[in-house]
Order: C-alpha cells, then structure tokens, then sequence
C-alpha cells in the first residue's frame, strides 16, 4: 500500500484483557472507526470493528480453520485482500488507528503484507484465569484441556512475533494502576496522547477470573507464562 495510514493492531488471546487495552488506548486518541461498546461478556464493549472481524473470519474459513482450530497455512483470495485493502484505506493518511481481534494472531501473514509498518502492540493473561473465562463464556462445547491448549496456541503466537520485533507487552494480572501505567507508556510510544482520563475505561468490576503465581502450572503453559512475565517486565 501507498502512504499508509499509521496503523496499530492489538494483539492477544481472547479472554486476556485486549478490550480494555483497546478501550484504554481509544481514550488517548486510537482511532478504532465503528465498533462495538457492547456485549454480553463485556459491558463496555470489546472494541472490535465488524468489517475486520469479517475479513478475518473468512480468511480463517478460506484457510481451513477458525478461532478454535487454528490452520496450518493461510489461503486468501485477491478479492478478500482488495477488500481488506479497501478498509485500511478509509482510514485517512496520517491518522493513528488501530485494530483488535483475537484471531489477529492467528493471521498477521495478510495484516503484515498489507500493512508494511504495521506497528504491535499485545497484552496476555494468567493461562488459568483465561481458561475459566472461557469455560464460563463458551459453556460445555469447550473443555479445559482444550481452552489451556488454545491458550498455548495464541501465545506462542504472540512471543514469536514478539521474538521478531519487541513490542510493548502489557499483563493483565497486573493491579490497575500499574496497567494504566503502562498503557500510558504504550500510548507515548505510539504517539498518542498521554493525558489520564476522567473516567478510565478499565473497570475491574468486570474482571471476573483472577490466578496469580506459578501453582497449577506445569509443562508448556508454565514455560511459555514464564517468557510472557520476563519480557513484559523488560524494559
């Protein structure tokens, strides 16, 4: 793409605190284009945009997959990458804004091609507080096993690309001030304002699963937890 808008997309696993990211860095001037301030499981709104959730379901579905099964390989057509083209472009040029799926982890391949610059910015979660999060959000249809597994899955997806070109890395288990510390931070760095708001978007009234510590955790999800707290805490 010619000129790209500066564009800034929002990495992490669902259930892992990337809607009040995305809420937290809107206030300091994200721009997000429509999206929503409203769900079942979040109240304030999980910040995403349709038109990207779209192309990323349907690059996923292309690919053989979807959130659940992540594909090997990603497929996509000319038509689906015009479209996607399309919607980067409505952004006007100059402007700072962002996008956030979960699955973005899942198929950054097409983001990065389309949007050369593309900055990071990612956010993870304690592996058991999210695995009960998704057990409550998705009910029987998802098991344990299966949500830690996915867990596993994203984040690694998530360390590589950090591994690639380090990032700012926030962890949701930190308490509050700490957290809107470091979006503070995040948001001098991508050039955004640094002004606290009236009423910040992070309400931990809404934060339903906590775990903190090691206990509980063995084998990959405690290896790949440990990499997460060390480079987040990295300067």
């Amino acid at each position: 793409m010619s000129e790209s808008p500066q564009a800034t997309c929002i990495h992490g696993m669902h259930r892992s605190g990337t809607s009040c990211l995305t809420g937290l860095l809107q206030q300091q001037g994200l721009v997000l284009g429509k999206h929503y301030q409203w769900n079942r499981f979040n109240q304030r709104g999980n910040r995403e945009n349709q038109d990207f959730l779209d192309i990323n379901s349907e690059l996923l579905a292309a690919s053989g997959g979807d959130w659940r099964r992540p594909p090997r390989t990603l497929r996509w057509s000319k038509q689906l990458e015009n479209r996607a083209r399309t919607l980067c472009e409505s952004f006007p040029a100059g402007l700072s804004w962002g996008f956030k799926d979960p699955r973005n982890l899942l198929v950054m391949e097409f983001w990065d091609a389309l949007l050369p610059g593309l900055q990071s910015v990612g956010v993870f979660r304690h592996p058991l507080a999210v695995t009960r999060s998704l057990l409550r959000r998705e009910g029987s249809s998802l098991s344990e096993q299966q949500a830690l597994e996915l867990w596993c899955h994203y984040n690694r997806r998530l360390l590589d690309r950090y591994r690639q070109q380090p990032f700012p890395l926030l962890c949701f288990d930190w308490d509050r001030e700490r957290f809107q510390a470091a979006v503070f931070e995040t948001a001098r760095q991508l050039g955004l304002s640094t002004t606290a708001p009236a009423d910040s978007f992070y309400d931990s009234a809404l934060i339903h699963f906590q775990a903190v510590g090691e206990q509980g955790l063995r084998g990959e999800p405690l290896a790949i937890y440990r990499e997460l707290v060390e480079v987040s805490a990295a300067p």
